[in-house]
């Protein structure tokens, strides 16, 4: 059958991934309340399309840098079940199990981390994700990002690699996302829905107009 490719915070989540990683890190006593400032700053820049990626991926990492899988198990775990699971929207998450049910394939594809988007991709089944790499230590403890973010043009570049390297098809095709960051990966399916658009969305509006896109409400 044939891809479900979604984009994650805003299209099937309620919120933004790493806004809910730091509260559940703040529950945990890892960081203070203060350190949530600079990301909800990201997140305007972000949905207008002019965030720093990697200077906004530097700051995600900071306060496990030095930590392995390991070592977070818990954390994620209260994570996943906590803070993912009660805010993925019921419409996606019913539309994800009804294209489930017909034999297709679900795809994530999100700029938030690998680590992360691991954990988002458990609760709804997903197939595969895409997503920024976190490097490691030869001890297997984080240092840093890749630069081959899954951000923009890079979502379309990582979505393709997959399908070479899977053996997965883009005919018949469905992508939804929420933001001009998702502009090309929505191009890059053979259709396109539009989720829950914004006040930050004119540019994304205009060319699913453009395109004939579709808008979606979940």
């Amino acid at each position: 059958m044939a891809l479900r490719v979604f984009d994650i915070d805003g299209t099937i989540l309620n919120g933004d991934s790493n806004d809910q990683f730091f509260k559940c890190l703040i529950d945990h006593g890892v960081i203070q309340p203060e350190y949530l400032g600079f990301n909800r700053e990201a997140g305007i820049l972000f949905r207008n399309g002019t965030l720093n990626i990697l200077e906004y991926y530097r700051y995600v990492i900071r306060p496990i840098a030095g930590k392995t899988e390991k070592d977070l198990e818990e954390i994620l775990t209260d994570y996943r079940e906590n803070y993912l699971r009660p805010r993925v929207y019921p419409k996606a998450m019913a539309l994800i199990e009804h294209y489930r049910s017909e034999g297709h394939t679900i795809v994530l594809a999100s700029a938030t981390m690998d680590l992360l988007v691991k954990q988002t991709a458990g609760v709804v089944n997903a197939d595969y994700f895409i997503s920024t790499r976190v490097k490691y230590d030869e001890d297997g403890r984080i240092i840093d990002v890749y630069p081959d973010f899954c951000h923009q043009e890079g979502k379309r570049i990582r979505l393709q690699s997959l399908c070479s390297e899977k053996g997965l098809s883009l005919k018949d095709s469905i992508g939804y996302g929420d933001t001009v960051n998702d502009i090309p990966l929505l191009e890059t399916v053979e259709r396109a829905f539009i989720v829950n658009p914004g006040k930050h969305s004119e540019k994304l509006l205009m060319t699913a107009e453009k395109n004939g896109w579709q808008t979606i409400l979940f």
